[in-house]
């Protein structure tokens, strides 16, 4: 494949994605629905660069672009860990069950995770902390935790219903199986913070 070729389809997949990404906001349901349907590798691989561009800028603005690589590679393996963990239990349930499907739905359950970091980082760039208690200090810290809590309700939602399409199972054994995660997920999140690899973790 040659240069325009590949580059006429990442921007085809560019395009892709943003129509997904507003569709994500306004009909959640049905978008991830077709995804599950009709996923892409090309998408997910946008996705994966644009994270991997933005864990490069970030460690560049701390003086450490080895260490931004460093831990891209550690998010692709979590990334992996948790498509292996749900298509592995869902296996038994359903015989038909698509890593595949896994990969791509889960690739744009990222989508809130980048608009949360990259948001912070822009935040970063141009009101560095400290941040003083002012009342527009106050009100912008408001306006933070809002937009905040509204992106992890959206992940939450996109999570389930990517959970839901990959696995075509129902809602007890989604939740059974999303407090399984949990029980693993929460103590390597601890340890991830206390080896300084993530704060928040990119998932």
């Amino acid at each position: 494949m040659d240069f325009k070729a590949l580059l006429a389809e990442a921007a085809a997949a560019f395009f892709i994605i943003f129509k997904r990404t507003v569709l994500l906001i306004w009909y959640p349901y049905r978008t991830m629905r077709d995804i599950a349907l009709y996923g892409n590798a090309h998408q997910t691989i946008v996705i994966f660069i644009i994270a991997l561009l933005y864990f490069l800028l970030s460690y560049s603005l701390r003086g450490s672009v080895l260490r931004g690589g460093a831990v891209y590679l550690v998010f692709i393996l979590l990334f992996m860990a948790t498509v292996v963990f749900f298509y592995v239990l869902s296996k038994p349930f359903r015989k038909e069950a698509n890593v595949r499907s896994f990969i791509y739905t889960f690739s744009y359950t990222l989508v809130p995770t980048l608009f949360w970091f990259i948001s912070n980082l822009f935040l970063f760039i141009i009101l560095p902390p400290p941040r003083t208690m002012s009342v527009p200090g106050r009100g912008f810290s408001a306006f933070f935790v809002t937009y905040s809590v509204s992106l992890l309700v959206w992940k939450l939602i996109l999570v389930y219903l990517a959970i839901r399409f990959s696995s075509r199972l129902g809602l007890y054994r989604i939740i059974y199986m999303f407090l399984l995660y949990a029980v693993i997920f929460i103590p390597l999140s601890l340890l991830l913070y206390h080896l300084k690899i993530f704060r928040i973790p990119f998932i």
